[in-house]
């Protein structure tokens, strides 16, 4: 199965600076509930499928989300820096999938209080991501 999310997955960790700040802590939708912080998660938040005469082009719009979680905010700022950096204007390949193009959309800082976790709340930064791809 083709999916534009993995490809960002895999770049952000074989970047240096991404790795070092979360190691392999990048999972889709969820964290596992003992993930030490900070950590990424990240999701499908939509997608577009432009349709050509005959039939859909190929190419469609998905929307990811990133949500950096992180116990302090300078911390969650630095790490989505470093995602941004990443994933800004980002286009390459990975398992036989291709990334045309990545940019960024919207940022959003937030402060929340993980599901199920007995700690104190965190800090968010929420960076929405729209990717074009080849999907066939």
């Amino acid at each position: 199965m083709k999916s534009p999310e993995a490809v960002l997955r895999h770049a952000l960790l074989t970047d240096t600076l991404v790795a070092i700040a979360v190691g392999m802590r990048v999972s889709s939708v969820l964290a596992p509930a003992s993930a030490a912080m900070p950590f990424i998660t990240y999701r499908r938040a939509g997608i577009q499928r432009q349709q050509t005469l005959g039939s859909p082009s190929g190419v469609p719009k998905v929307t990811v989300e990133f949500d950096v979680y992180a116990a302090t905010y300078e911390t969650a700022r630095d790490v989505a820096d470093k995602v941004r950096a990443v994933l800004d204007g980002y286009g390459g390949s990975f398992d036989n999938t291709e990334v045309k193009q990545t940019s960024l959309e919207n940022e959003q800082d937030d402060f929340v209080t993980l599901a199920g976790a007995d700690l104190p709340p965190v800090y968010s930064i929420k960076q929405t991501y729209d990717v074009l791809w080849q999907e066939i």
